[in-house]
């Protein structure tokens, strides 16, 4: 078990553990502390156990008041009850004090009489048990008392935490979900307009449709997949596109082959690159083009990717669809200040640039 679980951990005996390590530390600060100068009056021995003894009783008193305070007053402070938890600190206070001035006149007198020792007349011990109570309870009130709060302010931070990854992984999975249907639905457009003309290209378009799809049902259920094959896919998805627009679209490709034993957030390039047919190629007449390049350096991978549209003015949906408002939200939950991404648009060139820090596999 490492420091930080042993200081924080609600688990049993190790909670046990930890009081117990307090307690003693502080037993040993108290002795150092609480010294009587009686040792030329007395053997060492019995000089001795009269500093363990009086410190023991000390402690002892003292961690009953810490608990009082802690377990039944502090948690009317934090309903913030200041009025009980007030009233209650005055009453435990002088209920402790007298304990402490009884513990005094009684324990201690007897130590002191086993050791051969004077004793201090009552209404010395009375001042001498005053001074004592708000030097010594102060101290370990507010170090108990402190070091729960911190205790309870650290476990409430991680069980924040926890539930924000939670939900940020909800979030996750929903937006991928999303994904799926987008691009299938956008993949099965084109395969439906070759079937009505009865293309043999149908059948090759649907093979490779098959593979992407088991893609999706495989790779894409993690967090993270292989680099290669996420260009695989966008490379089918692109001669999928290819094979609909024929010579009218130009399409430039250029992709690195520096990718091993690298991997990416599944799914976050493609939604680009479908806006580029679907906002692009499919309304405009005449020649298209398309220039894609995905290079990596070291870990970094850098996703430029610029396409030609209509002169005319573009539908308000037309780049900020369900696809590129996904990408954008996976991209700052995934990958939160280790990504660029710039969407710039000209009258008839529309430009993505997207940075992203990778990991090794």
């Amino acid at each position: 078990m490492t420091r930080q679980e042993f200081i924080f951990t609600k688990a049993f005996p190790q909670r046990l553990y930890r009081h117990i390590v307090f307690w003693v530390v502080f037993y040993v600060f108290s002795l150092l502390t609480y010294f009587h100068d009686l040792l030329e009056k007395t053997t060492f021995v019995k000089w001795a156990m009269l500093e363990s003894a009086e410190s023991f009783f000390h402690v002892i008193t003292q961690m009953a008041f810490c608990y009082a305070l802690l377990y039944l007053l502090v948690p009317f402070l934090v309903k913030k009850k200041y009025f009980i938890f007030v009233a209650g600190v005055l009453l435990l206070s002088i209920c402790t004090f007298w304990i402490y001035f009884a513990e005094n006149m009684i324990l201690f007198k007897r130590i002191h009489t086993w050791a051969g020792l004077p004793f201090r007349p009552a209404h010395i011990m009375y001042w001498f048990t005053m001074i004592s109570f708000f030097s010594y309870f102060p101290i370990s009130a507010g170090l108990v008392t402190a070091i729960s709060l911190l205790k309870k302010f650290y476990i409430r931070q991680k069980e924040n935490q926890l539930l924000t990854r939670e939900n940020a992984n909800a979030e996750l999975q929903l937006l991928k979900a999303q994904v799926h249907p987008h691009f299938l639905f956008n993949t099965l457009n084109n395969i439906y307009s070759f079937a009505l003309s009865k293309s043999p290209e149908a059948s090759s378009l649907i093979g490779k449709l098959s593979d992407t799809i088991y893609y999706m049902i495989t790779d894409c259920n993690n967090n993270s997949v292989m680099l290669e094959k996420e260009l695989k896919m966008l490379e089918d998805y692109v001669g999928l596109e290819k094979v609909r627009y024929g010579d009218r679209l130009q399409i430039q490709m250029n992709i690195t082959k520096d990718y091993q034993g690298r991997v990416i957030a599944p799914l976050l390039m493609i939604p680009f690159v479908e806006n580029c047919f679907k906002h692009g190629s499919s309304v405009m007449r005449g020649r298209q083009w398309i220039n894609l390049s995905i290079q990596v350096y070291n870990n970094l991978l850098e996703f430029k990717l610029s396409n030609s549209k209509p002169s005319g003015p573009c539908p308000a949906n037309a780049k900020s669809g369900i696809g590129l408002l996904n990408v954008k939200k996976r991209l700052a939950l995934l990958y939160p200040e280790k990504h660029y991404l710039n969407i710039s648009s000209s009258e008839d060139v529309y430009d993505v640039h997207m940075e992203i820090e990778l990991q090794k596999k």
